[in-house]
């Protein structure tokens, strides 16, 4: 099953539907998936098996290598879009490993190696600090306001979030996108970019120490 982390169901649409015909699609409007589970990126997945039990936690879930990673840089590119696609080649890639160890599990079962007991998922998961803990809540209000045509209100809201648990990417991308997304576009704006609303941005993160890299939880294999 995947889940679209976002507060735009039409938005999200396209991409739920190329995805529903193999498998169930929904799109998590209100962000409940990412406090149950941990995520705080995408691509993110847990493995629960047959009997509702988490046998792992929220890892990065990639399970096939971007072309994105070998495609040659053109010189004279926009300086932001430049600065994205370097970063974009410089992302940890467990794509293979990690799709090999979805089909041991797949094989195996419990008696796979990279299944978890309770006790590993809890060591191995994401821990919830107070500040994490306030910037969640601190996201909904943000989230509830601008359901209830108060956007402007978000804002603050949100900027909070983004201060509490700045390694949450998916808190800052929904914010960004609002912004930088052009009113009555089809989809969104993938380069969140400098902006006139929010300090921090998409393409100066990324591209700065750390990179993509500093928001990624990869995965234990």
């Amino acid at each position: 099953m995947t889940v679209a982390l976002d507060i735009d169901i039409d938005l999200a649409r396209p991409w739920n539907t190329l995805a529903a015909a193999t498998h169930p699609t929904l799109i998590d409007t209100t962000h409940i998936t990412n406090a149950a589970f941990g995520f705080t990126n995408i691509p993110m997945a847990v493995w629960i098996d047959e009997n509702g039990v988490l046998v792992r936690p929220a890892e990065a879930a990639s399970i096939e290598r971007s072309p994105l990673r070998d495609m040659e840089i053109p010189e004279g590119l926009p300086e932001q879009l430049s600065k994205v696609m370097h970063a974009v080649k410089a992302i940890p890639d467990d794509a293979e490993a990690y799709r090999a160890a979805i089909l041991d599990w797949v094989r195996n079962g419990a008696e796979s190696r990279f299944a978890m007991t309770p006790d590993e998922v809890i060591e191995r998961s994401r821990p919830h600090s107070d500040d994490e803990a306030r910037a969640r809540a601190c996201f909904e209000l943000g989230e509830h306001l601008r359901r209830t045509g108060h956007a402007d209100s978000a804002v603050a809201w949100w900027k909070e979030a983004h201060r509490l648990d700045p390694q949450n990417l998916v808190y800052k991308r929904q914010a960004w996108t609002l912004v930088t997304t052009p009113a009555g576009a089809t989809e969104y704006d993938l380069m969140q970019g400098p902006n006139d609303v929010y300090d921090s941005n998409l393409v100066d993160e990324v591209s700065g120490e750390g990179g993509f890299a500093q928001f990624i939880v990869r995965p234990t294999l």
